[in-house]
């Protein structure tokens, strides 16, 4: 048991805490928790102690699965990508990333946040297309009652731009997604899981908890984890040479997604506190990403995933 601790931890070092990235990450992080601290509430003891309260409780989720993971081949994540392949999926991953983020700020335009016309409103079609998934989704929020149209549109956009057409891009590409769904090598995720769900039933299950749970699984847990993680990571963790360059790389591209939305509309213009929020963020998607790379499945990711939005961690 002692030798397959040591051997544990090792690995843990070597992936975590001795790369220069992961050092950098850490004190960057603190920083701007005790920065934001000090602008809005003048106390920097606060803010640098939730700093490193959020990156202790991070490192030691990360450790509990790298210590409960078996011996990792980068799970059944990447094994069968090619780097050529891999590579080619990178490229086109920034690419299609780049329209994920114009479909936020066209977004963030079609609710009079940002000004100006809409950024996709050139693309031809798109403007049809956005206004016929807005009839469905109406439809749809009729038919089921206790769906919202915004919730229904949320589901049907994110699912198409997400998940379906990433979906048929990449195994065009030659991507195999066999057994990103199954429960396989996952024992390192499952006691995350298990505590998550105690927090969530804890202060009691009703219906709309749980229809928010269900709600959560297909947006934003499905949408994200299939395309940031099981795409964007996973090309990455191929086409790098370097581990750790590829969790903050891939991890990156999640980050960026939510940054105008943090900006404009959540925190109204200021810098300080989306930059700070962002950071949580950013250690949220390393987690994911990590635990995908251990465990080389998507599912229980998910379910952590829609289960801390319901829990608004």
């Amino acid at each position: 048991m002692i030798p397959y601790i040591k051997k544990k931890s090792r690995i843990f070092y070597d992936e975590l805490l001795y790369p220069r990235h992961f050092r950098i990450l850490i004190i960057a992080y603190i920083t701007l928790k005790t920065a934001s601290n000090m602008i809005y509430s003048s106390s920097y003891l606060a803010g640098l102690r939730s700093g490193i309260i959020s990156i202790v409780l991070y490192w030691a989720g990360m450790y509990a699965i790298n210590l409960l993971s078996p011996d990792e081949k980068q799970g059944n994540a990447t094994d069968e990508l090619s780097p050529r392949t891999a590579k080619i999926g990178l490229i086109i991953s920034i690419i299609y990333s780049a329209f994920l983020y114009l479909i936020v700020i066209d977004s963030l335009q079609s609710k009079n946040i940002l000004i100006g016309s809409s950024i996709l409103s050139y693309i031809p079609g798109y403007n049809g297309l956005i206004s016929f998934l807005d009839g469905i989704s109406s439809s749809l929020a009729e038919i089921a009652g206790i769906l919202t149209a915004q919730q229904a549109g949320k589901i049907i956009t994110g699912v198409l731009f997400y998940v379906f057409i990433p979906l048929l891009i990449f195994c065009l590409c030659g991507y195999s997604f066999k057994g990103q769904f199954s429960v396989r090598n996952s024992t390192g995720a499952w006691p995350l899981v298990i505590l998550f769900i105690i927090l969530f039933i804890a202060g009691g299950i009703n219906k709309n908890k749980l229809w928010g749970f269900a709600y959560s699984i297909l947006y934003p847990a499905l949408c994200e984890e299939f395309f940031h993680r099981g795409i964007v990571y996973r090309s990455c963790a191929v086409a790098f040479k370097n581990p750790p360059a590829a969790l903050l790389a891939g991890t990156a591209a999640f980050s960026l997604m939510h940054f105008p939305d943090y900006f404009y509309r959540v925190y109204a213009g200021s810098m300080s506190l989306a930059l700070s929020n962002m950071g949580d963020v950013l250690l949220f998607g390393l987690l994911m990403a990590y635990g995908y790379k251990k465990t080389g499945t998507l599912l229980p990711w998910i379910l952590i995933h829609a289960l801390s939005d319901c829990l608004n961690l």
